[in-house]
C-alpha cells in the first residue's frame, strides 16, 4: 500500500475524485438491482389485479340523445374472479362470478375502508355511494382479487 500525501488541498481532491469515478460503473449496477428488487414489492398484488374489461358508460348510447342511462355497468375480469357491478343513482350492487360467499373491502381515495359480506349467491350491495376513486378487494373460497381503481 503506497501512502498518499494529503497535505495539498488538490491532491487530496484529486484522489477522492479517482475514488468515486472508480466506483461509478458499480453504483449504476446497485441502483438498478434495487429498482429490480422494489419492482417486487407489489408483485402479490399485481398478480390478483382484476381489470376493468367492460363500461357501460363508454359504449354508445342506443336510442336518441336525449335518453339518460340508469344504471353503469362495470365489469373486472381476473383470474379465478370476477366482479360485475351495477351503479344507479342510489346505490351499487354487484356480484362475484364465479357465485360464492365471502367478502369485500372496499377502500376509497382517502383512505377510508368498509366492509361489505358476500352471501352464497355472490350477490352483494354497497351500503353507500362512495365519493372519489375506490377500489374492490374481494375474498371467497375461490381467491382473491383486487379491482381497478375506478370513479363509481
Amino acid at each position: 500500500m503506497t501512502s498518499r500525501r494529503w497535505d495539498d488541498d488538490d491532491r487530496l481532491l484529486e484522489d477522492l475524485a479517482d475514488a468515486l469515478r472508480a466506483t461509478a460503473s458499480s453504483a449504476e449496477t446497485m441502483a438498478e438491482r434495487a429498482e429490480g428488487a422494489l419492482s417486487w414489492r407489489t408483485i402479490d398484488e399485481d398478480l390478483l389485479r382484476a381489470s376493468l374489461t367492460f363500461d357501460s358508460s363508454l359504449e354508445p348510447a342506443a336510442g336518441t340523445r336525449s335518453e339518460q342511462r340508469e344504471a353503469r355497468v362495470l365489469v373486472f375480469t381476473a383470474t379465478p374472479l370476477s366482479v360485475e357491478l351495477e351503479v344507479m343513482p342510489a346505490e351499487v350492487v354487484g356480484q362475484i362470478v364465479p357465485p360464492s360467499a365471502g367478502d369485500i373491502v372496499v377502500a376509497a381515495a382517502d383512505g377510508t375502508e368498509y366492509r361489505v359480506t358476500v352471501g352464497e349467491s355472490g350477490f352483494f350491495e354497497l351500503p353507500a355511494l362512495p365519493r372519489g376513486p375506490v377500489r374492490l378487494r374481494c375474498d371467497t373460497a375461490t381467491g382473491r382479487v383486487v379491482t381497478d381503481w375506478v370513479h363509481l
